[in-house]
């Protein structure tokens, strides 16, 4: 399998993999508790913590988002070496041990009682969101970069894409920022929307990145 195809499948489980997890997670919450409904994209009356540290489903969040982690990271590293083919220097091997060592602290912190757990729940969220969102834009410059250079062919809707999802992570940041101050009385069930539109958002971006990369790909295969 060729790097770029490596980049398009990774890219895409990004995607699916947090997806089919939540929607397990979702499907044992509907079997124990049929009296719960939630919509929480609209309505956070849960937040992704509250649907993987239950009881019945913290097992199959956790295993979901630590093989996510595995994926995120083989990602990270094959697109760095991507790019440095291309002759463009990058830092991507430092952002995915970065942004995966903090999501990794999150999900070993997850259903754990006591402050400290609880601390390192919000600082670990906290600067996992931060770098997944300096991720993103890093690999937009980068392949911003490459079309400029002509060393990659790819169609602008895509740059068009990524800047409308990066538009959207930005507006939910600033909405969501004064939940960092735990002395801020941030109202819980507009935390949980902003979280769960983020994290969608932090997902969806790979969709077109999969879609991309797999069209260059094909270009490569043609010549």
């Amino acid at each position: 399998m060729s790097q770029i195809k490596y980049i398009s499948v990774f890219s895409f489980l990004l995607f699916l993999v947090p997806i089919i997890t939540l929607f397990v997670c979702f499907q044992i919450i509907a079997y124990y508790y049929p009296d719960f409904y939630t919509i929480p994209f609209i309505d956070g009356k849960a937040s992704v913590s509250q649907i993987g540290r239950g009881e019945k489903t913290i097992r199959i969040f956790k295993l979901g988002f630590l093989l996510y982690i595995f994926i995120s990271i083989f990602f990270y590293f094959k697109i760095s070496s991507f790019f440095f083919l291309n002759g463009i220097k990058n830092k991507f091997k430092i952002c995915a041990v970065l942004a995966n060592f903090f999501l990794c602290v999150y999900i070993i912190a997850l259903g754990r009682d006591g402050s400290l757990y609880e601390i390192s729940r919000r600082l670990a969220i906290t600067f996992y969101i931060a770098n997944i969102y300096i991720n993103h834009i890093y690999l937009i410059k980068i392949l911003k970069l490459l079309k400029s250079k002509r060393k990659v062919h790819f169609n602008t809707i895509y740059l068009t894409i990524f800047y409308i999802i990066i538009i959207l992570m930005t507006i939910l940041i600033i909405i969501g920022l004064p939940w960092v101050n735990p002395l801020f009385k941030y109202p819980s069930e507009l935390k949980n929307i902003i979280e769960w539109n983020y994290f969608l958002l932090t997902i969806v971006f790979y969709l077109p990145l999969s879609s991309m990369f797999y069209q260059l790909n094909k270009q490569i295969k043609k010549l």
